[in-house]
């Protein structure tokens, strides 16, 4: 490889939630010329964000979609390949279902790999991605990979990593395999606990707003919430939860609710992993550490680490529940630069 990166490097990424993550790929002299969505939505916030790239939508384990995406990657020159598959069958905070389809889509990922011969890639899922094992075959997952790619050439790092050790003032904690056969990358080093971003860091200037009341800033609305459960919160100190919670009908639940059901987030810290349902009393992580209201919009965004103006299509800006989701499912944008810094550094720098 070159010194020279003036060039674009051209990337392919699969799976990748609208494209979230690589919100300064451009920056770093990386282009997306070729996605994969399988949502329509999906689909087409990312061919929004990239109209120069071809995002092909289909299932990737459609014999004809992988043909097509095995053709575009080579034709394109792809240099890189991402892949962020579904994570819930692995995940133990969705109740791991080992035994679903998509628990196997590493397989295909693996299939791919072999049939472009990519220079260089990662694949990245939930914590307990590595260790998984599934009920046809007795290796783990880290196991398979290392079987598949090494033979190939490949050198394959694999690590547990969180977002906030790259200046993200979220915890997301990810399994992140790296595998190149033109170098040895390497993960990037996360920073120390003291050097993290906190949650009042990235949402204290915004201006406080009820639950069910509009600010007057761009999706910065208080998620409407009954009451009962506003008066819940009263009095509840960071780091609790409420010592009864109560249903939005103001009745109390037949079976106690998880420990992190209401607790209200530290604000010196950074925030727990935000997931899908952040508007939600009964989420994850999901009640601010002073006001009594869960997480806006807004605030979501920027506790994933992105900026005010992120890009939003016009047609979904509206959507809040869409653009949570999104947020929810997505590879933490800071996350994704440290690693693609790294591949500089490592690959592209190499001596």
């Amino acid at each position: 490889m070159t010194d020279d990166i003036s060039k674009m490097i051209p990337i392919f990424c699969a799976f990748q939630s609208a494209s979230v993550g690589f919100e300064w790929a451009k920056q770093l002299g990386f282009e997306i010329v070729l996605g994969n969505e399988f949502n329509s939505i999906r689909h087409r916030w990312s061919q929004d964000k990239y109209p120069d790239a071809e995002i092909i939508k289909g299932s990737f384990t459609a014999p004809k979609i992988f043909a097509q995406l095995v053709c575009k990657f080579v034709e394109k020159g792809c240099k890189i390949g991402t892949f962020s598959p579904c994570c819930q069958p692995f995940a133990k905070a969705g109740k791991q279902h080992l035994h679903s389809t998509e628990a196997f889509l590493f397989l295909y990922i693996l299939l791919f790999i072999r049939l472009t011969r990519m220079e260089s890639g990662w694949i990245e899922n939930a914590e307990e991605f590595q260790n998984a094992v599934l009920d046809d075959d007795g290796r783990t997952v880290e196991q398979r990979i290392r079987d598949a790619l090494e033979p190939l050439g490949y050198h394959v790092e694999i690590l547990v990593q969180d977002a906030v050790g790259f200046g993200c003032p979220q915890h997301r904690r990810r399994t992140i395999i790296l595998f190149s056969r033109v170098g040895i990358w390497k993960h990037p080093q996360e920073c120390d606990e003291s050097q993290y971003a906190t949650a009042e860091s990235a949402i204290g200037n915004l201006p406080p707003v009820a639950a069910g009341q509009r600010s007057g800033i761009p999706l910065h609305n208080g998620p409407s919430m009954p009451k009962c459960q506003v008066d819940m919160l009263h009095g509840v100190k960071e780091g609790e939860s409420p010592k009864q919670f109560v249903n939005a009908d103001g009745s109390l639940p037949k079976k106690p609710k998880p420990k992190f059901v209401g607790r209200r987030n530290f604000r010196n810290e950074p925030w727990g992993t935000i997931v899908q349902k952040s508007a939600s009393i009964s989420g994850y992580n999901t009640v601010h550490y002073e006001q009594n209201r869960t997480l806006t919009t807004l605030e979501t965004i920027l506790l994933t680490g992105l900026p005010q103006d992120w890009f939003i299509p016009l047609w979904a800006r509206n959507d809040e529940q869409l653009i949570r989701d999104v947020i929810g499912e997505c590879f933490a944008p800071h996350h994704v630069k440290a690693l693609l810094q790294s591949y500089i550094d490592c690959i592209v720098k190499k001596p």
